[in-house]
């Protein structure tokens, strides 16, 4: 009697592929996590265009890259049309992993941009797909209210849980992740899909395409140009000062982040739908004085605690633009892309000045699900040198 042919796996989807979480997924996706054969396609959206090389991801025939996708144009028809086109087999999506984001200076549209996109997505894969049973939303310690700083609610509650209310009313209206979690809550009730939120805390990662707001490679950028002008095992000040050379807090990994959405989307209904997990590399929080050390130590450097000599390193950057101009010439570095790093909200690096309370996360509702593994300080920020010095946007 001749056998059945194997059922063919999931088919995921990832909006915000150029981005540090999206990138992630991508990768884990086709590195065959969590085991191979769980996933047969794997569609990478984004908006900018982008070559399957300067992606960096495995060749794998899994893979679309799908290009040009702009979920605010404000006409689902359209939209669904465009994905219907330019996806083969796009009734077949199964997961959606969703790391998109636009930005806005305004926090009223920033609200408004964000749940508009995201509700374009769903409800265009809900007319597409009869498969849609997962969407993984990536958010952040936002939602704990950390960016109030002296009006952060949970000075006393640490380590942070996700039953944590939600920070006062006058400022939730202003915060996009609320508005996005209502919205999934409103969009599945009745449905046969799920959907579970994810927070890390400061993602360390990089796309190969660079990021705003991203420290691992403004910090890349910094530390290599210092043992560049000032030489091996030279003492590279911490930049911050002693407050925060001692708060606790807890780095997440992109690829952690990454294997975690996934591992989250593949469990049972009952475990996940509508709960928000936090992610990070280890349960046990780290201060900068352990964590500064460990990124010098890669360049090269000697991490040493704050001082009169303390400089931003946009600041440092800024002083050494020419000679660093005249490095990336020589080493065919992309000029413009380090030029932004220095410039964007992320290289403000507010936490290494501001911010003057502990925020570790507690893991027990993610290890309650099976997750364990975890990525030591000194792995996770050296394989984002890596990455960022591969992408060609440091020395």
């Amino acid at each position: 009697m001749p056998q059945s042919p194997p059922s063919l796996g999931h088919h995921a989807i990832v909006f915000g592929c150029s981005g540090i979480n999206g990138w992630a997924l991508v990768n884990q996706l086709l590195s065959d996590y969590p085991a191979p054969g769980t996933f047969s396609k794997v569609t990478a959206v984004a908006n900018r265009a982008f070559t399957p090389d300067e992606a960096q991801w495995p060749t794998d025939d899994r893979l679309q890259i799908v290009s040009g996708v702009d979920l605010l144009v404000s006409d689902d028809a359209v939209l669904g049309k465009t994905l219907a086109e330019k996806i083969p087999s796009a009734e077949t999506i199964s997961h959606v992993y969703y790391a998109a984001y636009r930005a806005s200076d305004v926090p009223a549209d920033e609200c408004r941009l964000n749940k508009e996109m995201l509700r374009a997505a769903v409800q265009t894969l809900e007319t597409l797909s009869s498969k849609l049973s997962f969407v993984t939303l990536i958010t952040g310690t936002k939602a704990y209210g950390v960016y109030l700083l002296d009006k952060f609610p949970f000075r006393d509650q640490v380590p942070l849980k996700e039953d944590l209310p939600r920070v006062p009313a006058e400022y939730a209206q202003d915060l996009f992740y609320y508005h996005e979690v209502d919205l999934l809550q409103e969009l599945s009730t009745g449905k046969r899909w799920s959907w579970c939120e994810v927070r890390p805390d400061v993602i360390v990662g990089v796309a190969p395409f660079g990021n705003a707001n991203c420290m691992a490679q403004t910090m890349g950028i910094y530390l290599s140009l210092y043992r560049e002008l000032e030489g091996e095992g030279a003492r590279v000040p911490f930049p911050g000062n002693e407050t925060t050379w001692r708060l606790l807090s807890t780095d997440s990994n992109q690829d952690i982040i990454a294997r975690f959405c996934i591992h989250a989307s593949m469990q049972p209904r009952e475990k996940v739908h509508t709960r928000a997990f936090n992610i990070a590399d280890s349960a046990r929080p780290v201060s900068w004085s352990e964590r500064w050390p460990a990124l010098a130590a890669y360049f090269g450097l000697e991490g040493v605690g704050p001082n009169e000599a303390s400089l931003h390193p946009t600041v440092y950057m800024d002083q050494n633009w020419e000679r660093l101009q005249a490095l990336c010439r020589d080493r065919g570095l992309k000029e413009d892309v380090i030029y932004r790093s220095m410039h964007n909200t992320g290289a403000r690096m507010g936490s290494l000045r501001l911010m003057d309370f502990d925020r570790p996360f507690d893991l027990t509702r993610a290890r309650a699900l099976g997750f364990e593994e975890e990525m030591d300080t000194a792995m996770s920020w050296h394989t984002a040198f890596e990455r960022v010095r591969k992408a060609k946007i440091m020395l």
